[in-house]
């Protein structure tokens, strides 16, 4: 029974098919003045398969498409640009960069020798008038002087001034070596 049922079913769609497929055929000669000749060129632009709304909306996509795409490429084209630009920016604060620490390094140095002839002229001073001077100096440079001295004169100097200065400078003196 089922198998009868089915049979009447594919022939009654079978039917409706062949009657859809008439009445489309006869519309579409109807429409058309003159049979064009065949041609085998796969043209997109020159063969449509849909008309109407669908096809007005598919072209509608791909031209948003086509819009979409060249919008991405002049976007990556910019990003691509500004990458560059970065690049080169970022070579050019390196290389300046190099040249501060050169420069940092060439005054460091330049410090540290005025500081040791420094050193040098307080060492061959009396210690008594060197503290008069050191007393009078900022805490931080005092320290540091002192740093650079001969140990023995710079505790002389030391036993000179002032005890809260002294203090100072020492506790100044002992922070040094505990910093990184």
């Amino acid at each position: 029974m089922k198998t009868r049922a089915l049979l009447v079913l594919a022939i009654i769609f079978s039917v409706s098919f062949v009657g859809r497929v008439a009445v489309l055929a006869s519309d579409v000669t109807a429409g058309m003045p003159d049979p064009a000749p065949v041609t085998h060129e796969n043209d997109s632009a020159n063969f449509t398969c849909v008309d109407g709304a669908l096809a007005a909306s598919v072209k509608d996509r791909i031209a948003a498409l086509d819009d979409r795409e060249t919008y991405i490429a002049d976007r990556s084209s910019e990003l691509k640009a500004y990458e560059r630009q970065i690049e080169k920016r970022l070579t050019e604060l390196e290389e300046a960069n190099m040249k501060l620490k050169a420069n940092i390094e060439t005054h460091q140095s330049a410090r540290d020798a005025d500081i040791a002839k420094l050193a040098a002229i307080y060492e061959g001073m009396k210690p008594a008038q060197a503290s008069e001077i050191i007393n009078e100096m900022d805490p931080e440079f005092a320290a540091g002087l002192l740093a650079s001295m001969n140990s023995e004169q710079a505790a002389q100097i030391v036993a000179s001034i002032d005890s809260k200065r002294a203090y100072l400078i020492s506790v100044i003196l002992a922070n040094r070596t505990q910093s990184p």
